[in-house]
């Protein structure tokens, strides 16, 4: 869920003031003030930059105002030369600044150059509710920790998803990316009546047991454009609670629904859970918590990098946490589009 911003907090320095700083050397703080719990956010920020400082690191930092404000400001850093960026906040404020950093290099691939292709560094700094892409990365949790591996510098390579909505033509009408999980159906359902602010982590499990009860499951058709082996150009229907099209391993705030997923391996792991009545699904939330999900005789695995959805009626889509569309679509995988840190 998109963390809803606030008016930045005045005593921190903004990116307008340090233009000096060389690009090469210090890293752009994206920060969201209103991440996480209320009076928590700016609390836990103090303590990281400090933690930054004392480890050597520099920064500038630029506060979102509103929702999209990170996608602005990553993209406007990139066109000046910037190319590693720190997040402040939750899934959503990463969201953002993926999007506005791949749109981006998009946009570079286009333009006839002799120069070597930019990648950009992005390292989350979990202020949010769910911190799901840092879980997935095995980030360090202590502040110390984590601004010292930031120091180290010790950056890997990362796969990025991007989501191609189709019209009835089967033309692109709109694109956006993601770095996470992103799902099909139940999950978006959810996310899509979610409150704009819910302070407690356990949100997306309050609204998923709230709405669990009244969903209907649609008719999904997942075709398997480019997969290893016999399942390429495979086509799989079924009437499914949700489908997950896992880049990370956790997302809704801890759920482990894609335990062998691997964010380096050009692959999606593509999760599948069957439509179930509300007395067999509330026994299977427990196996999402805890990593045995793909021990279930209702969950299919598979994987592929690029694959299309279909659902009657439409489903919704979400990405990161996001709501980001409705079916049908085309989800492919960008192999090493990004780098960033991975812990244990």
């Amino acid at each position: 869920m998109h963390e809803a911003a606030a008016a930045p907090v005045a005593s921190f320095r903004s990116l307008s003031q340090h233009r000096s700083l060389p690009a090469t050397r210090s890293w752009l703080v994206i920060a969201n003030p209103a991440a996480g719990r209320a009076g928590h956010d700016s609390r836990a920020w103090r303590t990281i930059e400090r933690a930054l400082r004392l480890a050597g690191v520099e920064f500038d930092v630029e506060w979102t105002r509103c929702r999209g404000d990170g996608a602005r400001i990553a993209a406007a850093a990139w066109r000046e030369g910037r190319d590693r960026f720190l997040v402040a906040g939750g899934d959503g404020s990463l969201h953002d600044a993926v999007n506005g950093l791949m749109r981006e290099r998009c946009n570079d691939r286009t333009v006839a150059d002799d120069s070597p292709p930019r990648t950009p560094t992005i390292i989350p700094l979990p202020l949010g509710t769910g911190n799901d892409w840092a879980r997935s990365l095995g980030m360090p949790r202590r502040p110390a920790a984590l601004a010292a591996a930031i120091q180290r510098g010790h950056h890997t390579l990362h796969d990025a998803g991007r989501i191609d909505f189709l019209d009835a033509t089967g033309a692109t009408r709109d694109t956006c990316w993601f770095i996470n999980v992103a799902g099909a159906g139940f999950d978006a359902h959810v996310i899509e009546r979610m409150s704009g602010r819910t302070p407690s982590r356990f949100a997306y499990l309050y609204g998923a047991l709230r709405e669990l009860g009244r969903y209907r499951s649609p008719a999904f058709q997942l075709t398997l454009l480019d997969a290893p082996g016999d399942d390429d150009g495979s086509r799989i229907e079924g009437r499914w609670l949700l489908a997950f099209v896992a880049n990370g391993q956790y997302c809704g705030g801890g759920m482990h629904v894609a335990p062998t997923a691997r964010q380096d391996d050009g692959l999606f792991d593509v999760v599948t859970i069957e439509a179930l009545g509300l007395l067999r699904a509330l026994p299977k939330l427990a196996r999402l918590y805890s990593g045995g999900i793909l021990r279930d005789r209702a969950v299919r695995m598979r994987v592929a990098s690029r694959l299309r959805i279909d659902a009657s009626p439409d489903a919704g889509l979400e990405a990161d946490g996001q709501f980001v569309g409705r079916t049908p679509a085309v989800i492919t995988i960008e192999p090493a589009a990004l780098r960033t840190l991975r812990g244990a």
